[in-house]
């Protein structure tokens, strides 16, 4: 038996996108690994939403915040103490002074190709401890995309980066009619809309989406734009063009950071997914769609190709007008529509959190074979 910890302090699930991966790898390898012990680090802010109960699973509170000096300085003498055989950094972030074996996730370079506005000492600490996952025994990513960018923007040895791409939780799925009318009527949703689940970050193109929605409604009067997700701090400038557009009387609605049974059925009721974005890692969202059953308009770039396959439709994330091109043809063809839905419920099959928890347990494996 080894002493396994995962660092999942994004458990909670308003840290969007790392949660889900937090809760659905630990979720899936406790089903399929019981030899082994478990420690899941979270944070006291993590604790209400942290249910997992089993025979093999101890939890360790840190309150220890993500991208802070106690990440560097106390949580190393943490683990330290603990003589874990592995450490699994749920993220990038980790203890450069931590010495034990460990493998990390690095599921993006948004950081890297995006970066926040923030302090010097913030951006040489941010290049260090990426630079430094290269110490890790295994980096996982969830797409080839990503592998590709690490070797070729930061010269990551590509030997040691192990793809486990990942998948969709059953809560999105095809809902009824009743369903689709429920949600709409609780969220005030127009009958007929466009969704666009994400941060309002530049990156995500929102701006692009929102100008390619006006083209669209000229054809379209009674369609209508949910944008889900939070304003980013980093671009003010894409929550004030929304609220100039709805001041306008553009029927774009905003019903924030929606819980995941309401988001699961606005999917289900919307007419397009659209995610125009500059850039991902993977995009969980588009397999959510694909899940739900509504066809998919994504970006030409990054990993969407690699997820989406032939099951949506491509543009180019910088052009409103190839975006509202794309949007219109299935809008005006529910043949493609049905095509693409089936292709997407199709696609959707290829990938799942359990796979990808198969795929990290032998990582495991191979690392503590190795040690």
């Amino acid at each position: 038996m080894s002493k396994i910890a995962l660092d999942v302090r994004f458990w909670r699930s308003s840290t969007g996108g790392l949660g889900r991966y937090s809760r659905n790898l630990l979720t899936e390898l406790l089903k399929i690994d019981q030899e082994n012990q478990y420690t899941a680090i979270i944070t006291p802010d993590d604790l209400k939403e942290f249910h997992l109960e089993q025979k093999n699973l101890t939890k360790l509170v840190v309150d220890i915040p993500h991208f802070s000096y106690a990440e560097q300085l106390t949580l190393p003498k943490i683990l330290n103490k603990k003589t874990f055989d592995l450490v699994h950094f749920a993220n990038f972030n980790h203890p450069l002074h931590y010495r034990r074996p460990f493998v990390l996730t690095v599921h993006d370079l948004i950081m890297h190709l995006f970066p926040p506005e923030q302090s010097w000492i913030r951006r040489q600490a941010y290049k260090m401890v990426v630079n430094d996952c290269k110490r890790a025994e295994k980096i996982i990513v969830p797409s080839q995309s990503t592998k590709d960018d690490l070797v070729r923007m930061l010269k990551f040895p590509a030997g040691k980066i192990v793809i486990t791409p990942e998948g969709s939780e059953s809560l999105f799925r095809l809902h009824d009619r009743s369903e689709i009318l429920s949600v709409r009527k609780k969220l005030q949703l127009p009958e007929k809309y466009l969704i666009f689940v994400s941060r309002w970050a530049k990156y995500k193109g929102l701006t692009a989406l929102i100008e390619a929605f006006d083209i669209v409604r000229k054809k379209y009067p009674d369609l209508g734009l949910v944008i889900c997700g939070k304003a980013d701090k980093q671009s003010p400038e894409i929550a004030e063009l929304i609220k100039e557009k709805q001041a306008a009387g553009e029927k774009i609605i905003t019903p924030g950071f929606v819980d995941d049974k309401d988001l699961a059925a606005m999917y289900s009721a919307a007419a397009v997914y659209v995610h125009p974005s500059w850039y991902e890692g993977f995009g969980i969202m588009i397999l959510e769609a694909f899940a739900s059953g509504v066809p998919v308009v994504t970006s030409n770039v990054s990993s969407l190709p690699e997820v989406v396959g032939d099951a949506g439709l491509l543009c180019d994330p910088r052009s409103p007008e190839e975006i509202a091109r794309q949007i219109e043809k299935i809008l005006g063809d529910e043949k493609l529509a049905e095509r693409l839905k089936m292709a997407g419920l199709k696609r959707v099959c290829q990938y799942s959190w359990a796979k990808m928890a198969e795929q990290t347990l032998r990582v495991y494996k191979e690392c503590l074979k190795k040690d």
